[in-house]
């Protein structure tokens, strides 16, 4: 699982779920656009929503400063050309595949799953889950 930080949280996403990482861009804001979208951004010639993961979840939104650390999660969708913007990317954490899938059978059909490791509590960010809540 690849460990972030998002609003001061620590996350883990399903790495298959993620296209690619790039430091940020200048993003484009959409006059009368959604809540959740932050901007267009051009990643590699192709045009890419940014959403705020805080306004489609139950998670806070990331800090509104970039920083070094700062990261636009590319997420694979088959459909669409999207992203997150994330804190700080932490690293590859290793994780009991039993443990993510015992997890998301007792969740509910949110997107976010509380996951305990080692001590340590995450929320593991189901993002297949967060682009079908969406409002695309």
């Amino acid at each position: 699982m690849l460990h972030v930080v998002i609003g001061g949280r620590d996350v883990l996403l399903r790495p298959s779920q993620i296209k690619e990482i790039v430091r940020p861009v200048a993003l484009t804001t959409v006059p009368m656009g959604p809540d959740h979208l932050l901007g267009l951004a051009n990643i590699h010639g192709q045009i890419v929503c940014i959403i705020d993961v805080g306004k489609v979840s139950t998670m806070p939104s990331p800090s509104a400063h970039e920083n070094s650390r700062t990261r636009l999660l590319i997420l694979r969708h088959p459909v669409m050309h999207v992203g997150i913007r994330v804190d700080e990317v932490k690293r590859i954490q290793k994780v009991d595949a039993s443990k993510v899938t015992q997890s998301m059978a007792t969740a509910s059909a949110g997107s976010i799953v509380q996951l305990e490791l080692e001590g340590h509590h995450y929320e593991l960010l189901d993002c297949s889950r967060l682009l079908h809540k969406s409002s695309y």
